[in-house]
């Protein structure tokens, strides 16, 4: 989202951003760097979206409506909604993630001749029954089960009925399943890029042979797959390299996260800046065994020149190649091979680096995405203009 909102704001557009600010993703306004600052006009609103046990369970026994959903329907982001569509007439509202979809009235009732965008970053109900699937416990596996089969219904009900404008999912993989449960057009999908003229791609040393991973370790997804490659992955790379170091970055690691130490495993926590992180180690791996979307954290690997190895569906809406920008393996033994070949041969590893970081200067250039979508966004609101005159002369 910070990607798109400098994007705007680089090709001259003037940006407002209102925010939820969530216990889990808490931000303090004025601290926010002075070039994030500079680039959109920026208010947020205290929501309090922590899941809470006594009201799940209510939700599971008592309603049909998804509670994920819920958590983020606000009253007091509403007013302040209403707020700042009352006193400024935006051209476009682009909404960001499925959540914001309970809103989409309050912006046509404010504002009826804006343009609506819904951008969504994942379909969510698959997020949840990739879970189920992968879940052992009975009762989890329940839990999930009936979200995932709320959540989808959710996602039919705003793809057919809601009154926006156009839908933009961030991969080519999603809008097909956007499509699937019903999406009304228009809809064009724009991947999430990044911003190649602000980053230092310089080659610098690095640590070879290493292993790294980084992703929010508050994210069920994130730590399930990290815990399957230290079960059944690790294992089998330090059996062939004993000395070779495996680095973990994430914010809000939970304390017991390894119950044990294991040797040659480094916590780091939570990094202050992710780039000096990426750019001192080698083989990125994202183990992820259920999830939607594009996984920004592995273009940014790319873009830093770093071998990734990642399971099908942590590849997934990414459009690489396996063996060329990447390797992507789905077994334990498949996948501690792909990372086995990097750590061996320096000069392959150096191959797929080279590709890959060519694979993100021409497909994830955050520039050129964003005016992609805002002349998508310009046909639209044009076609949009036209039909209503049309409708207008013939009433």
């Amino acid at each position: 989202m910070q990607a798109m909102i400098q994007g705007f704001h680089k090709a001259g557009h003037e940006v407002t951003v209102l925010t939820m600010n969530t216990p889990k993703h808490y931000v303090i306004l004025r601290t926010l760097p002075e070039a994030v600052r500079m680039s959109a006009e920026f208010f947020a609103v205290d929501v309090d979206t922590n899941v809470k046990l006594t009201d799940m369970l209510a939700n599971f026994l008592f309603s049909k409506q998804s509670y994920h959903v819920q958590r983020f329907n606000s009253r007091r982001f509403r007013e302040e909604l209403q707020k700042l569509l009352r006193s400024n007439k935006y051209d476009i509202v682009q909404l960001e993630t499925l959540f914001m979809a309970p809103y989409i009235d309050t912006v046509r009732e404010m504002n009826p001749n804006a343009f609506i965008s819904l951008r969504i970053h994942n379909i969510e109900h698959i997020i949840w029954e990739r879970r189920a699937e992968n879940e052992d416990n009975p009762l989890k596996k329940l839990l999930f089960e009936v979200t995932s089969s709320r959540m989808k219904a959710y996602e039919e009900l705003i793809f057919k009925n809601k009154d926006y404008d156009a839908l933009v999912p961030i991969t080519n993989v999603d809008l097909g399943k956007a499509r699937d449960l019903g999406a009304k057009e228009p809809f064009m999908f724009i991947n999430t890029g990044v911003d190649l003229e602000a980053i230092d791609r310089t080659e610098t040393e690095f640590e070879f042979p290493s292993i790294f991973y980084i992703g929010a370790l508050d994210w069920g997804p994130n730590v399930e797959g990290l815990r399957w490659f230290l079960k059944y992955v690790w294992p089998l790379i330090r059996a062939n390299y004993p000395d070779v170091k495996f680095y973990i970055a994430g914010r809000r690691m939970a304390p017991d996260f390894l119950k044990k130490p294991m040797e040659n495993v480094v916590l780091m926590g939570e990094v202050d800046e992710s780039e000096p992180f990426i750019k001192s180690h080698a083989v990125m791996v994202v183990p992820l065994l259920s999830g939607s979307g594009l996984r920004i954290k592995i273009v940014e690997a790319m873009a830093y020149g770093k071998a990734v190895v990642a399971t099908r569906i942590a590849a997934e809406g990414l459009g690489a190649f396996h063996g060329n920008q990447i390797l992507i393996a789905d077994k334990a033994r498949e996948f501690a091979d792909c990372v086995s070949v990097l750590l061996e041969k320096r000069s392959f590893f150096d191959t797929i680096a080279i590709h890959a970081k060519n694979f993100v200067e021409s497909r994830f250039d955050n520039n050129k995405l964003t005016r992609r979508l805002l002349d998508f966004y310009g046909r639209e609101i044009k076609n949009k203009k036209a039909a209503a005159a049309e409708a207008e002369k013939k009433d």
